[in-house]
């Protein structure tokens, strides 16, 4: 009934997190990021056919974003000079801007958490995101009947409801290590809300572009985008909230 290549898979990626933030490293974590944004950006390009779309800039603008400790504004302020470049060339459309979009501003968002927050937060962001996808792939596949939604067909109402759950129990408890009961209740479950809404995007997206997966870069889970739609989608609520 379930993938044992998912679950392995899982187990290994919860794990190297869990080493990162014992580790905690600013030169380690900006390394990190860099990786992961040039493995996503290649893949939204990928995914949004944008021929001209350069990783390069990506990395500068999110280089730059660490540096001055704004990585989201300073990502926000350079999207508006390409979307204006775009404009001034006249550009057939605007494809080539999508992969600054997404992931690469989610990404930067993502990387302010933890900047900000510190890794803490960081990695209560994580679990919660984990807990309502494993919830939900877990309760979908042992109870879940009627459909979530056309974009992701697989998707069950009984799953989604379950992880949201499982991610409000679990985040609730991490979070209470440092915040208050309550904001840790209302905190985990708007971002587990938040990363459902990530990966129905991700599911958008590659159905648009007719593809199943991101990428093939991780066994029984895809690409890069594939695993961390959520989580840089539910960054949001998290740096709002906290």
């Amino acid at each position: 009934m379930f993938s044992k290549t998912r679950i392995l898979s899982a187990i290994v990626m919860i794990a190297v997190i869990a080493v990162i933030a014992l580790v905690d490293n600013f030169l380690i974590n900006f390394a990190i990021f860099g990786v992961l944004l040039f493995l996503a950006f290649n893949e939204s390009k990928a995914m949004f056919k944008s021929k001209y779309a350069s990783v390069f800039v990506a990395l500068c603008i999110f280089a730059i974003g660490v540096f001055l400790d704004k990585p989201f504004f300073i990502g926000l302020l350079a999207l508006i000079l390409i979307l204006g470049y775009l404009v001034y060339k006249k550009s057939e459309n605007l494809n080539e801007l999508m992969p600054y979009i997404y992931p690469t501003l989610p990404i930067l968002m993502l990387y302010q958490v933890l900047s900000y927050e510190g890794m803490f937060v960081l990695f209560w962001l994580i679990v919660i995101v984990v807990a309502c996808d494993s919830g939900a792939y877990f309760i979908g596949k042992l109870i879940g009947e009627r459909a979530f939604s056309p974009t992701s067909p697989n998707k069950t109402l009984e799953g989604v409801v379950g992880g949201i759950v499982c991610a409000g129990i679990l985040g609730t408890i991490i979070g209470s290590f440092e915040f208050s009961v309550v904001k840790s209740i209302y905190i985990s479950l708007v971002v587990a809300v938040f990363a459902v809404i990530g990966d129905l995007l991700e599911s958008y997206f590659k159905r648009q572009a007719g593809i199943k997966d991101s990428g093939n870069l991780i066994p029984g889970h895809g690409g890069v985008l594939d695993r961390i739609d959520a989580v840089i989608i539910a960054a949001f609520a998290m740096a709002t909230l906290v």
